[in-house]
């Protein structure tokens, strides 16, 4: 009799799509966490960030408690993956650049002119290619929840308009922490020097620097046009944000944990995607709006700095590994292909 109720019970539960060996509830544990990141609160990262931390906490029933600070108050990008690698912080977005010395297939983001639209990228680091980087990033320490957008870099500078290649020549540019990076704006005739995140605007304002390369949207949200006046639209780079937990409190979650955090960073990858691309054309507008002038290289210029770069870089992307970067292009073409 005691065997039948319990079948009957479980008939029951089943009908209701409940889980007879355990309630969801039982999986899920009280946990507050910090995700961290150096955009302003008003960038397409720091709105997903808050879209991923609200959708867990409703998932979890409250039981998840994410506080996204934002502008790099919890320290540098370097200083923020150092702590999400020993469990002190939990949750980052922003550049992975400061990885390289431990993940040096990073370094092949910055290859300049290596994708020709976001979906191309977007596919690339969905595909083999982010897998890849995933699993060196998961190794030591970073468990990489999705690639953000950041959109194309382009250069801005206080000094003049760069129309043509001969005008970048002597300009002192904050760039990338990367010496692929460094190496080919120097082959371009740039004075380029790389510089933390968070000196940039006062380096800018202040003339020690002249100019930067970034995407539109973060200059615009950082109010770059208050120290910049010039803006050439060179596209030069697609530049990803790498959205990550560390490994330590993920591995410290339930299966269930990890499900739902995995749903709520879908979600936020594809938000924060499809609003990067819709804040690129405002934030152009604005910064014309606040007197920045746009121009951008002739296809004649294009065509010389695509010839000057790659003797540059040959070094780095022998250092980056040949068959990773054959996996890269491989992709890339199959990406095409599918056109």
């Amino acid at each position: 009799m005691k065997i039948k109720k319990i079948l009957t019970m479980t008939v029951i539960a089943a009908a209701f799509g409940l889980s007879t060996f355990s309630a969801g509830a039982q999986d899920i544990k009280e946990r507050t966490a910090r995700f961290g990141h150096g955009m302003a609160d008003d960038h397409p990262a720091g709105l997903a960030a808050k879209q991923f931390a609200q959708e867990l906490n409703k998932a979890t029933d409250g039981k998840m408690k994410i506080s996204v600070i934002a502008n790099q108050a919890l320290g540098p990008d370097p200083q923020m993956l150092g702590a999400l690698q020993g469990g002190i912080q939990e949750f980052y977005t922003g550049s992975a650049l400061a990885m390289l010395g431990q993940v040096k297939e990073l370094g092949f983001q910055d290859v300049p002119f290596l994708f020709q639209s976001e979906a191309e990228a977007h596919a690339v680091f969905d595909g083999p290619v982010g897998d890849y980087l995933n699993a060196k990033l998961s190794a030591v320490g970073i468990h990489v929840l999705g690639w953000w957008e950041n959109g194309f870099r382009h250069i801005t500078n206080s000094r003049r308009a760069v129309n043509t290649l001969e005008d970048l020549k002597g300009l002192k540019l904050r760039t990338q922490p990367n010496p692929l990076t460094l190496d080919a704006f120097k082959a371009l005739g740039a004075n380029a020097s790389p510089l933390a995140w968070s000196e940039l605007f006062v380096a800018l304002e202040t003339k020690a620097f002249d100019g930067q390369e970034n995407p539109v949207v973060l200059m615009y949200t950082q109010r770059f046009y208050e120290v910049q006046n010039h803006m050439t639209l060179s596209g030069h780079v697609y530049s990803p944000l790498i959205f990550a937990v560390s490994k330590k409190f993920w591995d410290s979650l339930s299966p269930q944990e990890q499900a739902l955090m995995n749903t709520a960073a879908k979600n936020a990858t594809q938000f924060q995607r499809q609003h990067t691309a819709a804040e690129v054309d405002v934030a152009l507008q604005k910064m014309k709006e606040h007197g920045v002038a746009v121009t951008q290289f002739s296809e004649a210029d294009l065509q010389k700095i695509r010839d000057l770069v790659p003797p540059a870089i040959e070094p780095h992307l022998a250092k980056i590994g040949p068959e990773f970067m054959n996996l890269v292009y491989t992709e890339i073409d199959a990406t095409r292909a599918a056109k």
